[in-house]
């Protein structure tokens, strides 16, 4: 009875480290595997885009010219170029230019002011300049750059953005997309974008001495396209819309996902 009792816990116990090898061997198995399908994935991604880029050494949009304008304020200046190739990828690189250069030639220094009203050491030299922000989306065949123009001055600081503008491209024809063309793609129109805009800051919208702090019905009657709203496509491919809210006090900065 006890050789036989002996012989059934041995072979339990053979099978119980049977299932340990078993499920061990598993879980190696499937943590292989999922990480060989994640690289997988990211080369998938790197060879479609590759397969977009003028310049294959280099991103999709990448940066030269980079400047540091104030590292106390961490102000820099950098150029943004398209790397695709196309006609409309030469106009918006020339625009670009343009406009870095335009940002750049705002900048005023203390030390050239008559009767200055801050202390140089203070503010880096800056007695003005107006700067930017870039950001860069990339979603299957499209690539979206948007641009914030922002200020700043030595008595009032930085300002919020005052300026959008975007460039949103479909890589496959090259071709540069209008906020119209977004809007019809996503099967929208500018009313129905407008519409989203004015039930959002609604819903935003509160009081100071019974007075209205959001500038509803001005911001609507601003919005100008490649000025005061932009339209681009983000990473997760959501059509996007970022605009300038009038305040009462500091106009801001907003986005909103548009329902179609």
């Amino acid at each position: 009875m006890n050789d036989n009792n002996n012989f059934l816990g041995v072979g339990l116990f053979f099978l119980f480290i049977v299932g340990i090898i078993v499920v061990g061997s598993l879980g190696i198995y499937f943590s292989t595997r999922q990480k060989t399908e994640q690289m997988s994935n990211t080369d998938e991604t790197v060879l479609l885009e590759d397969q977009y880029k003028e310049d294959k050494s280099k991103d999709l949009i990448y940066f030269e010219n980079e400047s540091t304008i104030s590292e106390k304020l961490n102000i820099t200046s950098k150029t943004p170029v398209i790397n695709i190739p196309g006609e409309d990828a030469k106009a918006v690189n020339k625009d670009l230019k343009k406009l870095v250069s335009e940002v750049n030639n705002s900048l005023k220094k203390i030390s050239n002011q008559n009767n200055p009203t801050c202390t140089y050491g203070d503010y880096d030299d800056i007695y003005e300049t107006d700067f930017l922000d870039y950001g860069v989306y990339t979603y299957q065949n499209y690539l979206s750059l948007v641009i914030r123009r922002s200020t700043y001055d030595c008595e009032n600081g930085i300002s919020s953005t005052y300026k959008v503008k975007s460039y949103t491209f479909d890589m496959q024809s090259k071709k540069s997309l209008s906020s119209t063309e977004l809007f019809q793609t996503y099967n929208t129109t500018f009313t129905n974008v407008k519409e989203q805009i004015n039930n959002n800051l609604t819903a935003s919208q509160s009081m100071v001495d019974d007075v209205p702090t959001l500038l509803i019905e001005e911001t609507l009657n601003n919005l100008k396209e490649q000025d005061t709203y932009i339209a681009y496509i983000d990473e997760f491919g959501d059509l996007n819309v970022n605009y300038v809210v009038k305040t009462n006090t500091v106009d801001y900065n907003d986005t909103i996902t548009i329902n179609g």
